[in-house]
């Protein structure tokens, strides 16, 4: 089998499709269930139209509701009851803005330069009017590598 050209791969062949999205507004607690529900997978934040606003990590969660605890604290994390009477309400105010978006139109090279330059595993594919049609992780291309014979 020949080795695919990941410069002719489009990103909307391995994407997922299956993201969890919420929109700003939603409240704290609904964050905390589906974190629980799913474990700890990436919430994408859309607006009512599905434009992609953000990103919640667990990371961007646990920054948010205790800014002391994380890596490289010596803290050592409180209650939950404590977590959750934190300041943050809302998906927006735990979200990452800056996120990596890939157009749907590209590469799957394209969105792997992406990843390697802003050092994240991950990548949010947009339509052209920014609206969130999916994620793909790196793990997404080292199976479709795999798959392909091409590692």
């Amino acid at each position: 089998m020949a080795e695919p050209q990941l410069e002719e791969i489009r990103i909307v062949e391995i994407l997922h499709t299956d993201f969890t999205s919420m929109h700003p507004d939603t409240p704290i607690a609904d964050i905390f269930q589906s974190f629980a529900r799913r474990g700890c997978r990436d919430i994408i934040v859309c607006d009512e139209a599905g434009k992609f606003l953000g990103i919640i990590t667990e990371l961007d969660l646990l920054g948010a509701i205790s800014p002391g605890v994380g890596v490289r604290s010596r803290r050592k994390m409180g209650c939950l009851e404590c977590i959750i009477k934190s300041g943050a309400k809302s998906a927006g105010e735990v979200m990452s803005r800056e996120h990596i978006t890939v157009p749907h139109s590209a590469s799957v090279a394209q969105a792997m330069v992406a990843m390697e330059k802003y050092r994240h595993p991950d990548v949010i594919v947009v339509d052209d009017e920014g609206v969130a049609v999916g994620i793909v992780e790196m793990c997404d291309i080292i199976a479709f590598l795999i798959r392909n014979d091409a590692l």
